[in-house]
């Protein structure tokens, strides 16, 4: 899975001569989106980054060390404020991409710079009329905001295939893009695995996450595999910690990313339970650390096949994974297959792509 990475141009050429400069707009650096962008970075060095976020860079573990920006820059105050300080920012850096992350930050990028003036990028990281903990008119008025947040987006940056199919507005026909998420455990040695078996779960402890249905299924896994042990990497809300707790489940609290890495690498099985999703970092990371992977079956999953899913209280995938060595083995394999673009060198590639508004390439999908 595993690809050998092109030479990285030590300095990559902008439309008004090097270096590229990047303002990456985010609400939150923090979890998956703050994770996202940190690895663009590393995986773009030759570009020059910026980072304007409304929450202190180093909020969560080690997000901080991760990323290599030229310059943070702290946005405060109302929405309205935001798109104001957003607007500064592009005067005073004159980037040539402005990277919008996320629902706050796609919005705050897009209403504070016109796209016939400026570069504007969105990367959703899951679009929010995705969400299944809010009723259906909301879900319509945020569908109704994208749409006409389309309108002054100059391109798309999805990270799934899924996400790059939500992203054809019809207010608006922008050039699309993936640009994959990759697991930052990339290259590590699959951990030795002693003792009882483990079955892990990540995230912020959030409806999106849906960690009663983890604790769900763990409760019914012990049944089946006798002796099971489960952590939960990450933290969140109290009032779903303090039932997992009771459960005998570990809950890590934020960890170092290493930390993640090392707890996430010695488990039996990850089991990823969230209700929606845009193309979750963990399960990359998971299968790169050759640790058997299932999902809730939902449809930020509907590339995935079915041997690699949970659907309702069907474990069967789950207990095989735990039970069999070989099914074990058939998992990671086909994960492999899936997520073979999912590395540093197509990361790479895409970012380039978009950053120098090359045309995109073909239909994607998960594993072509």
């Amino acid at each position: 899975m595993i690809r050998t990475v092109p030479p990285i141009p030590s300095s990559i050429d902008g439309p008004d001569g090097p270096p590229l400069r990047v303002l990456h707009v985010v609400q939150k650096f923090s979890s998956g989106v703050g994770a996202a962008v940190a690895q663009y970075t590393h995986s773009l060095p030759g570009a020059e980054h910026h980072l304007l976020s409304g929450t202190p860079v180093d909020a969560e573990g080690d997000l901080a060390e991760q990323a290599d920006f030229a310059g943070v820059i702290r946005m405060t105050g109302s929405h309205l404020e935001k798109v104001g300080r957003v607007r500064r920012a592009v005067h005073e850096l004159r980037p040539d991409v402005v990277h919008g992350h996320s629902s706050h930050g796609g919005a705050y990028a897009r209403l504070a710079v016109a796209r016939r003036r400026q570069y504007v990028v969105y990367t959703p990281h899951c679009y929010a009329f995705e969400r299944r903990d809010v009723p259906a008119p909301v879900r319509a008025a945020f569908w109704a905001l994208e749409a006409l947040l389309a309108v002054n987006t100059s391109a798309f940056a999805a990270c799934s295939p899924r996400e790059w199919r939500l992203s054809a507005w019809p207010t608006r026909r922008a050039p699309r893009y993936v640009v994959p998420n990759i697991a930052h455990a990339d290259g590590r040695p699959a951990a030795r695995r002693t003792g009882p078996p483990t079955v892990a779960g990540g995230g912020r402890l959030s409806p999106q996450k849906d960690p009663v249905y983890f604790l769900a299924a763990v409760e019914r896994l012990r049944v089946r595999v006798p002796g099971l042990r489960a952590v939960w990497l990450g933290d969140g809300e109290a009032a779903f910690r303090a039932p997992l707790e009771r459960a005998a489940v570990e809950v890590t609290g934020w960890l170092p990313r290493s930390g993640v890495l090392e707890r996430l690498g010695a488990a039996t099985l990850y089991l990823h339970s969230a209700r929606w999703e845009g193309f979750p970092l963990m399960v990359a990371e998971a299968v790169a650390l050759n640790v058997p992977t299932v999902v809730r079956r939902a449809p930020s999953f509907e590339d995935v096949p079915d041997e690699l899913t949970l659907a309702g209280t069907d474990l069967a995938n789950a207990v095989a994974c735990l039970r069999d060595p070989g099914a074990a083995a058939a998992n990671l394999a086909t994960w492999a297959r899936l997520l073979a673009h999912n590395t540093v060198a197509d990361q790479q590639q895409a970012l380039l792509d978009v950053y120098l508004r090359r045309p995109p390439h073909r239909r994607p999908s998960l594993g072509g």
